[in-house]
This record gives structure tokens, sequence and C-alpha cells, in this order.
């Protein structure tokens, strides 16, 4: 992710414009495909996995899920890899902490994909509780991050409009994975449909900044 654009160095030229162009369009289909997937998943084991009561990577315990759960997973990280390219092509400047919270957000997103999750919440294991350190990353950073770029968008005349979607869909986006972590201690809370809200929430954002980027001010 980057945050501000930079009023010193030069402008892109159309080269450059026209490589982010293609970098927020395949990060918009990256992140598409990897929600194409989960709802695949949904469907193939809705029989083992409940959607509304069971976490997204449950699916990795079941044929031929896991697979399926780690390349949705890896969707996602280059996605916003193709995001935070097309960013630097149109010059917006890296701020440190947008930086450090798209860092830890990719970080997330690794130890998700790599440590399979706990089979049952009374049953924890090392990987599994790595697992849920990443997803608590991934869904808690990327809002943050996109937070942080809208505030200092906003700074900018030329970007209000964006800032202002951006920061809305930020709000959104750190109140499903609250709602989400607050799942994890109230069993009461239907974790597997706030998990998949704050993972729909997370890649509408993703989504929006890319287009707000396509949309950049010549």
């Amino acid at each position: 992710m980057t945050t501000t654009l930079s009023t010193g160095p030069a402008k892109p030229g159309s080269g450059l414009r026209a490589r982010a162009d293609v970098l927020a369009r395949l990060a918009v289909a990256l992140a598409g495909s990897a929600q194409v997937v989960i709802c695949y998943l949904t469907v193939a084991l809705w029989q083992r996995v409940d959607a509304i009561r069971d976490p997204v990577s449950d699916y990795a315990f079941f044929t031929p899920g896991r697979a399926w759960f780690a390349g949705a997973i890896v969707l996602v990280l280059l996605s916003g890899l193709a995001l935070s390219a097309a960013m630097t092509d149109i010059g917006l400047l890296r701020s440190t902490p947008t930086n450090v919270l798209f860092g830890l957000w990719a970080a997330g997103l690794l130890l998700v994909a790599v440590f399979q999750g706990n089979r049952t919440a009374d049953d924890p294991t090392l990987h599994g509780e790595i697992h849920r350190l990443g997803g608590a990353l991934f869904l808690t950073c990327f809002p943050l991050a996109c937070w942080t770029l809208a505030k200092t968008l906003a700074s900018n005349p030329l970007w209000t409009s964006g800032a202002r979607r951006i920061r809305h869909l930020s709000v959104v986006g750190m109140v499903t994975a609250a709602a989400f972590g607050l799942a994890q201690i109230v069993p009461a809370l239907p974790e597997g449909l706030l998990e998949r809200l704050a993972l729909g929430a997370e890649l509408v954002l993703l989504v929006a900044v890319a287009l707000i980027v396509r949309k950049a001010p010549r």
C-alpha cells in the first residue's frame, strides 16, 4: 500500500500510467478470483463446513479444500502486491505507517496460508494459534492501512472524493473485523458468518482502492 501524492517528483509518464492501469485491473481480477474460490468452497463443502458457524479455514480440513483455500489466500496477497505496484507507478509515496501496516497484512496472509487452523476451539495447537494470529493481522491491518491512506490523500483536493470512499469502506472493514474478533470470545455469535463478512469487506475495499488508482488525477 502507498499513501500520499507526491508534489516534488515529476509526474509519471504515459508508460507508467498505462502499466499502473494494467496492475490495478489485475488487482481487481485477483481479488475477484479469490472471492470466487471461497464461494466455490462454500458450495462444494456445504455439508461439512457450516458457513454460519464455522470459519473459512475449516475448508482446509477436507478434500480438495486445502489447496483451494491456500490458493485463495495467495490470490489476495498477489492482488495487494499488484495494487501496491500500481500506486508506485502513478507517483504515490509510501509512508511509514502505511508500509508497516501493509507489511503486517501481507505477513498475516502468509501465516494463514502456511499454518493450518485448529480443528476445534477446545483443542488449540501451535500451528492453529499462529494461524489465528495471521488471521487477526490480515483482517485488521489492511483496513487500518487504507485508513491512513485516506487520511493522507484527503489533504490533496484532487483525491478528496476517493479518500472519502476509502475512509468509509475502511470503517466497514474495521467494524466487521472487530465483530469477528468478538466472536472468538463469545461462542453464541455466528463466527463463520462474521468472518465471511469481514473477508468480503476487505476484498471490496481492495477493489475500491484499485479502481480509485485507475482514475488517478492526471
